[in-house]
């Protein structure tokens, strides 16, 4: 009896380390696709395939690179984290085990993002642009979006960049306008997001835009500098004899 015994625990002891020899040993698996943020900690970031068929937890050790093997960390811009950085981009993502979960989910071995084709915005009419306006500048008040004095809160002044308010204008052009409290940003449509204070301007998935000004909260109010029309909607916007003009010469992105 004892022998059967003996024999049972070496077959199972042999079987696990087996199991642990075949896990060592299993290949790595690359999968690329969009992955999106769904749970952002201090120690990890949750992301979940486009196909919905995986879920990476990437923490502070998990080697991020773009193609060319540049470390991502080094190029965050200033207050940008890695999960805005991540989300929704194209990524390679290599791993060896998941979890037996559906989807199944995996801590990669390594994660790389892939460089995105910058597609340029339409060129549209360019009456005289002012985006740096020298003195004397006057405003009156008035913002002519699409032909049309609207309702909107007055601009400003920074310095010599003129500050519009961004929703107002914006659903005007026919944009959907969406306000993140959590990360103090806004999202108009599907393809554009911006955060208060942070002067890089997001464009579907090509490289962040910096306008030299970041948008401002005041008075409860996104401002953003009036080139924010022109370079990263693809509008005409100008400041003519105290007016700001607006004009959408591009498809709203809904």
């Amino acid at each position: 009896m004892k022998k059967w015994k003996i024999m049972a625990i070496t077959t199972t002891i042999a079987m696990l380390l087996g199991t642990v020899h075949a896990f060592a040993e299993l290949p790595d698996v690359d999968k690329t696709d969009r992955f999106t943020v769904t749970n952002e900690t201090d120690e990890v970031i949750t992301m979940l395939s486009e196909d919905g068929e995986l879920v990476i937890h990437i923490n502070g050790q998990t080697p991020v690179v773009f193609e060319d093997e540049t470390d991502a960390r080094a190029q965050l811009v200033d207050g940008q984290t890695l999960a805005e950085l991540l989300t929704t981009r194209k990524l390679t993502v290599t791993y060896a085990i998941t979890t037996r979960s559906l989807p199944p989910q995996t801590s990669p071995g390594k994660v790389v993002i892939h460089y995105e084709i910058a597609v340029p915005l339409p060129i549209g009419i360019e009456p005289p642009l002012i985006e740096v306006c020298e003195p004397p500048l006057t405003l009156n008040g008035e913002i002519v979006a699409n032909g049309v004095i609207i309702t909107a809160p007055a601009p400003y002044l920074r310095g010599e960049v003129i500050m519009v308010p961004l929703r107002a204008v914006a659903e005007t052009l026919g944009y959907d306008v969406n306000w993140d409290e959590e990360v103090q940003g806004v999202r108009l449509g599907v393809a554009i997001n911006l955060f208060i204070g942070k002067d890089y301007y997001i464009v579907g998935r090509m490289a962040p835009i910096e306008l030299g000004t970041a948008p401002e909260l005041t008075g409860g109010v996104t401002y953003v500098p009036l080139s924010f029309f022109r370079t990263v909607t693809g509008c005409g916007a100008y400041w003519f004899e105290g007016q700001i003009v607006i004009d959408n010469i591009s498809e709203p992105m809904n």
